[in-house]
């Protein structure tokens, strides 16, 4: 197959959770662009049809609809409407998240359930209920967003995320035993590691660019086009044999 080919989305269905901003908004337009059907979800449906808009104005096909993924009656209204909409879908990105910096000590616990239930039982219940489509139709690609707090403390001077990083390092795993598991329905089972990237998660470290800046090798944050891509490459045919994998994107900080 010609190489541009492999990395085409055209005639796949992707479904990108909390994807009207940040992130998921990048990979919604790389998607788009790549040639993908997209469905965004978020739990600001306001937010939601204002990028769904956006990423049709680049000449894509895409739907926006509401859905907390820690609901499940959320999540199976998500899926049906996908299904509705589009028949199948091959490719899930899990980006819907919630961010938290304190000392674990000071981290309430409602605040604790609040990070899990949304970074972890989201993606349980959206991989559950969107897997089962992709096991009937035996062929799927399932994304999962980590971080490389996964893998690395944060340095306190920028941020302290205990609780944030457990979540992630939850999805770390989880990404590497579904792949193993799920390998036998053709579906494969990556994941993405961000660095600092500007985005409604960062928002709060505004004032600490160059302190980021001065930790990262490549001395820069990370922007759409650093992360669009990345996406697109492990949606697209080009990483059919690659599952079980945590991809990082930091620009060198876990060097």
């Amino acid at each position: 197959m010609d190489v541009m080919k492999l990395f085409s989305l055209e005639n796949k269905t992707a479904i990108i959770t909390g994807g009207s901003k940040g992130l998921g908004y990048m990979m919604a337009e790389g998607f788009a662009e790549a040639g993908a059907r997209i469905l965004l979800c978020s739990r600001k449906i306001d937010e939601c049809e204002a990028a769904a808009e956006k990423i049709r104005a680049l000449g894509a096909e895409c739907e926006a609809i509401v859905c907390d993924v820690a609901n499940p009656d959320d999540v199976k209204a998500m899926a049906e409407r996908a299904h509705v909409l589009f028949g199948k879908v091959d490719i899930l990105v899990n980006n819907a998240g919630m961010a938290w910096g304190d000392e674990l000590e000071d981290t309430p616990l409602e605040r604790w359930d609040q990070i899990y239930n949304t970074n972890v039982r989201g993606t349980f219940l959206c991989t559950t209920e969107i897997g089962r489509n992709m096991i009937e139709n035996k062929s799927g690609k399932i994304i999962n967003l980590s971080s490389m707090t996964a893998f690395k403390a944060s340095d306190p001077a920028i941020a302290i995320t205990p609780a944030y990083a457990s979540t992630k390092g939850a999805l770390a795993t989880l990404t590497r035993s579904l792949a193993r598991y799920w390998a036998k329905h053709n579906i494969t089972v990556n994941g993405i590691a961000p660095g600092i990237f500007p985005s409604n998660a960062t928002k709060g470290l505004d004032k600490k660019v160059a302190e980021m800046e001065a930790v990262i090798p490549l001395g820069r944050l990370g922007y759409t086009d650093d992360f669009k891509g990345t996406a697109v490459f492990l949606a697209s045919s080009a990483a059919d044999y690659i599952t079980g994998h945590i991809l990082v994107v930091d620009g060198g900080m876990l060097t």
